[in-house]
């Protein structure tokens, strides 16, 4: 219950609630004209001296003596100093000296003439005789200033708080259950989400809301649908995927068959070519088994069962691309630690930093050079390529991992490649527990990092 839409809504119900309970008693106070039907002597709208005499007449009236005094004698100090209960005796049942000139006032009231106001300096005074139903004889007198607007509110509240409360705890509790009600299919969608979003398919909401109003039966009728037919493309696409398989790789052997033969029938004379074909053709038959290994979902992972050194697959991929950089006015620098491990799954990694080399070599602008640098911060190391080309705008240095993404300036069609190269090495990259970050290059180009968890395996 911690989400805060649950206690949002959980909060508007009840402040709304609580709202309406105050409301009603203050209009019901505010309205309340009883007061004018008993001060029949009252010529003008009722002042707050009547208000308030007839709050304590109202709570009193079926009280005996012993409860009134007792009930008076816990109000509130500045309540009380207002008001004066009188007994037969003519004196104030607590004790206190009646103000100057209420005792003519006083004697006035009686059961012929139970009502009546009058102001005395400068106080509308109000009053009225009562006989409770113990058989005693009050005379109720309150004598209030036109400024003292409070003093009523005092009593009323005094006397209404226990509703207050009650009113307040029952609002709570059904706003509460009336929270956990409307926000349980909203959980439940919100579950669901996060295990899709973490490949789990199989989730469905229909039987967690069942017997809700038919708008929300409706939305998970559409959501468990919507599950359906993205596990139905999923399933299809893994399909795909091992027809492609079958169809890549079959060229593939026939090839690498008829480069057996070749390699037999030359007699030496072309011997170099020949081994540089069929070391091409057995890295795309490596890479065709790394990409068709590449996890679909995200919670996926990889086993890490080999190990490999930075420094010597750099050197080996930088002594392969030397007569290409040469033939473009490129010099390739590495930068390295003298011995970088770091764990890897099979020969993945070579498909990453050849990745990265070969854009650096397409967009670097002649007489410029290459910088590969490898060093350790922590437990990561981290491969940085620069190249000394055109670079990017800042928003595309993150889209430019998105698979069959194209800059519409530097990285056009022309070029070569199909905006797969750096998806597939993100992924990979992303596998190996590490990741890749683009930035542009100060001194002009762009700059790949390849951060990757250090150390051998045990």
């Amino acid at each position: 219950m911690s989400n805060k839409l649950y206690w949002k809504i959980f909060i508007g119900f009840w402040a709304t609630t609580i709202v309406m309970i105050l409301g009603t008693f203050a209009v019901v106070h505010e309205t309340n004209d009883h007061h004018e039907k008993q001060l029949a002597t009252a010529k003008s709208s009722p002042s707050n001296a009547a208000k308030m005499l007839s709050y304590t007449v109202r709570h009193a009236i079926n009280k005996n003596l012993e409860e009134l005094v007792q009930g008076f004698e816990d109000t509130p100090e500045g309540a009380m100093q207002n008001l004066y209960i009188i007994g037969a005796n003519n004196q104030d049942i607590l004790n206190r000296p009646l103000p100057k000139g209420f005792a003519s006032f006083v004697s006035g009231l009686s059961i012929e003439h139970p009502f009546d106001q009058m102001k005395i300096e400068n106080r509308n005074v109000c009053g009225r005789y009562l006989i409770l139903p113990d058989g005693n004889h009050l005379r109720f007198v309150a004598a209030l200033s036109p400024e003292q607007t409070t003093i009523f509110w005092q009593l009323f509240f005094k006397n209404y708080w226990p509703v207050f409360l009650v009113a307040i705890l029952i609002s709570g509790s059904l706003c509460y259950l009336m929270a956990i009600y409307v926000t349980r299919p909203l959980q439940a969608l919100k579950r669901a989400t996060r295990r899709i979003a973490d490949g789990d398919l199989s989730v469905r909401i229909k039987p967690e809301i069942q017997g809700r109003s038919a708008d929300i039966a409706d939305l998970g009728d559409d959501f468990d649908h919507m599950v359906e037919r993205l596990q139905q493309s999923m399933d299809e696409q893994k399909r795909l995927i091992k027809d492609v398989s079958h169809e890549l790789r079959s060229p593939l052997m026939r090839l690498q068959f008829a480069l057996g033969l070749a390699q037999q029938r030359s007699n030496g004379s072309v011997d170099a070519e020949l081994e540089r074909i069929k070391n091409a053709a057995d890295y795309l038959n490596n890479i065709i088994s790394d990409i068709l290994s590449l996890p679909i979902s995200e919670n996926e992972s990889w086993t890490l069962n080999d190990t490999v050194d930075l420094k010597a697959l750099l050197e080996t991929l930088l002594d392969s691309y030397h007569t290409q950089a040469k033939s473009s006015g490129l010099t390739l620098n590495l930068n390295c630690l003298q011995e970088a491990l770091a764990p890897t799954h099979g020969n993945t990694l070579v498909g990453v930093f050849e990745n990265l080399i070969t854009n650096a070599l397409r967009y670097s602008h002649t007489n410029t050079s290459i910088d590969i640098e490898v060093k350790r911060e922590a437990n990561t190391f981290i491969v940085q390529v620069c190249d000394h080309g055109p670079g990017l705008d800042e928003k595309q240095l993150e889209a430019i991992f998105k698979p069959f993404y194209r800059t519409d300036e530097a990285r056009d069609r022309s070029s070569g490649g199909y905006g797969l190269g750096l998806a597939i090495a993100q992924r990979t990259v992303a596998l190996h527990g590490g990741k890749v970050v683009a930035s542009n290059n100060p001194e002009g180009g762009l700059c790949v990092s390849v951060h990757l968890p250090c150390g051998a395996l045990s």
